[in-house]
Order: structure tokens, then sequence, then C-alpha cells
């Protein structure tokens, strides 16, 4: 069994006010987890800049001098790690503050200040296991999805979500806990805070009074389903497309506000390395579109030996990764042509090629797309990989 404090506080700009409202809620708070909305301590309305991570721990410090040996708070605030912001979810006990998830998904505009984080995002307390989404990404399935595979119990949502689309607060919030089939709990600076049932019975809503405290117990079993949680796998076949269809498919996910991640290789011998790079590209936006060289490119530049594998072969390997959404071949040597035809939004590389060797970079900066350099995190080549096996033969 565990009790749940929710606390629905809208914070201001006047972060010691904030601080000593905190206090006095959590004084009347009586569960042994607490939890707060997003950036509780600070809300959007401070300069961010005026901030950094020592007084925003000053701040948590003292916020944890009321707490009793036996309570947990969760609560909203900004993270300082050398020059980058965090819009942060922190544990605070009575001896200790520490980070537990940073928001991944950023609002368009509102959180501009803050870099996309990572984090723990689920934590154990009292038998359950908690995982945490932040606001905005309580409107991708994905992420509650993730967790629940990740072994989460309990869905909390921490949120400054306002009042002119509350409608979709509470939609979402209920369509989580079903398709999830588990509880969710949801505190909203703005108001509306609740909790979910897996049945999909909103156990207690609360109104757009601020502040106010409510105290709700998650019992120790949950009912079991009638139906089972099924988690359907769709095999990737068709993510090779022609560059025509392709350019419908951007315009469609362009048209919904999205962005489109571009790089290209011969993804001969697939490796590890191949594997991260394109993960850490498709964080970089919403859809990674892989140029492909075609056989006819990979042999004019590497000679006559290679492709290892045929242009097919590469594809549906490439296709099998869930971090790759398209492919589209090409004959020449560079991607130049389909740069231009796609203009992505993000065109990356390898760190390993500097900005003004990089095919399209200037076009790409020309209509404020930004061109990335990713580090490697794996020290091998396909080239090295090939070397290897003749080796040994």
């Amino acid at each position: 069994m565990l009790n749940i404090s929710l606390v629905q506080i809208k914070p201001t700009s006047d972060l010691k006010q904030n601080v000593e409202t905190i206090k006095e809620l959590l004084t009347k708070a009586k569960g042994n987890l607490v939890v707060f909305p997003e950036l509780a301590l600070t809300g959007y309305d401070v300069d961010l800049k005026s901030l950094n991570q020592e007084k925003v721990l000053s701040f948590l410090l003292e916020i944890t001098q009321v707490l009793s040996n036996d309570k947990v708070v969760l609560l909203g605030a900004p993270w300082y790690d050398e020059d980058r912001i965090f819009n942060a979810v922190y544990r605070l006990t009575r001896d200790k503050v520490e980070p537990l998830a940073q928001k991944f998904l950023l609002f368009p505009g509102l959180d501009e200040p803050f870099t996309p984080g990572v984090g723990t995002r689920i934590f154990e307390l009292a038998g359950f296991s908690l995982g945490v989404l932040i606001c905005f990404e309580l409107r991708s399935p994905e992420f509650a999805r993730d967790l629940i595979k990740a072994g989460a119990d309990i869905l909390l949502v921490f949120a400054l979500w306002p009042v002119e689309r509350m409608k979709h607060w509470l939609n979402l919030s209920w369509a989580r806990a079903v398709e999830n089939q588990t509880y969710l709990v949801g505190v909203n600076g703005c108001g509306f805070s609740l909790v979910v049932s897996p049945e999909g019975e909103v156990l207690t809503q609360l109104t757009d009074k601020q502040p106010e405290v409510f105290e709700f117990v998650l019992p120790e079993r949950f009912n079991p389903l009638i139906y089972p949680l099924k988690t359907p796998f769709f095999p990737q076949k068709n993510k090779l497309k022609t560059l025509e269809e392709l350019k419908r498919h951007v315009a469609k996910r362009r048209a919904k506000g999205q962005k489109m991640v571009f790089t290209n290789g011969c993804f001969d011998l697939l490796h590890a390395g191949h594997v991260d790079y394109l993960e850490k590209a498709r964080s970089l936006g919403d859809f990674l579109v892989i140029g492909l060289n075609s056989d006819l490119s990979v042999r004019k530049i590497k000679g006559p030996e290679r492709p290892v594998n045929p242009q097919e072969f590469r594809a549906r390997v490439l296709s099998g990764l869930e971090c790759v959404d398209y492919i589209v071949l090409f004959d020449e040597e560079t991607p130049e042509r389909l740069i231009k035809e796609l203009k992505p939004d993000f065109l990356v590389k390898g760190s390993d090629w500097k900005e003004d060797q990089i095919v399209g970079a200037d076009f790409v900066k020309s209509y404020g797309g930004k061109v990335i350099r990713i580090d490697f995190s794996y020290q091998v080549s396909t080239t090295g990989l090939i070397g290897k096996i003749k080796q040994s033969h």
C-alpha cells in the first residue's frame, strides 16, 4: 500500500515565496510520497539564466528541513549541468536531494531554454516501480509504453498543462492508463490533477483550485483485467522508398510539425558503431532518413570488391532498426541531390568530418537547418572488420 499526496500548486516568479508555500503544504500532506507539479520551484516565468545549480540546491535543501524521515517528495525544478539546463524532477528526502528524471520531449518555444534530457525515469518505493513522465511527454504513447516495458507499475505525470488544453490533459491521461493497464497519477500545476485506474475509472479529479492537497491510497494489489496487455510486433520490411515516395511521406510529417534528420552511408557490415550513431541521430528530431549508397555508388567510392552486401540486403538490415524511419538509395558519390530535394532540418555526420567537408552543410544552414557532428562511442569500422575476416582466412 502506498499513500500518495498530490499537491496542486501553480508556481510564481518569486522563488522564496514558492519555497514557503511548498513547505507549508508539506506540513499538511499525509502521504509517504508527496508529488508536486513540473517546475514547482520556479515555473516558466523565472529568468533561468539568473539561477545556477548551487542556488537551486539551496532552495531544495531548505525544503528537506521540514520532511520527516519516512517522507519522499518528488518535485519539478531546473537542473544545471555546465552550460546545459534540464527540466527535471528531483527526489527529496530528509537527508538527500537527487535528480530523478529529465524532460526529453520539450514543448516547442516554451521549453526552449532547456536541453532534452535523459534520466532514471523509474524508481522503487514501497514495493512499487514508479515511472516518470513530464508534461508534453504525455502526448506520446511511446514514452508510457517504454516505461511499462522497463518494469513500471505506476505512471506519474508532472505537468504545467494549460487550462485552454485541459481536455487533452484529461483524455490523454485516461488513454495512457487504459492502454497500459496501469494506474496513472497526474499532478498539474494549472489544475485538474487526477488519478486514473487501469480500468479507466477516474478515481479522483481535482478542480482548478490553487493550492490543493489530495490524499490517495494505492492498493497493494491490482485487480487483474479480463484481457491481456498485448504488444504486437510489426516486421519492418518497407522502409526503403523511392525519392518521390519519400517526399510525400516527408511532406505529411512536416505538416504535423515534425523535424527530419538526415544522414548517409554505405552501412555494408552493420556494427555497434553504426547502431549507436544512428540512435543518436534519430534522437535529434522526429524521424530519421538514411541516404543509402547504392551498389553503384559504393563501387565508385570503395572499388569493385565492395559492397560485401548488395543494396537490398543492406536496406533490409537497416529496416530492422527501430531508430530508422525511411531509407532512400542514391547512385552518386555524394548525397547532395537528396539533401537539396529533401531539405533536412538536421544534417548529421560523424565527428571525424569537419563541418566544411560535409556535403550539403552550407545548403542546410542557408535555410536555418542544423549540421550536427556526432562523436563515435565505438572504435570500429567496416573496413577493419573486412580486414580481420581476410586475416583469419
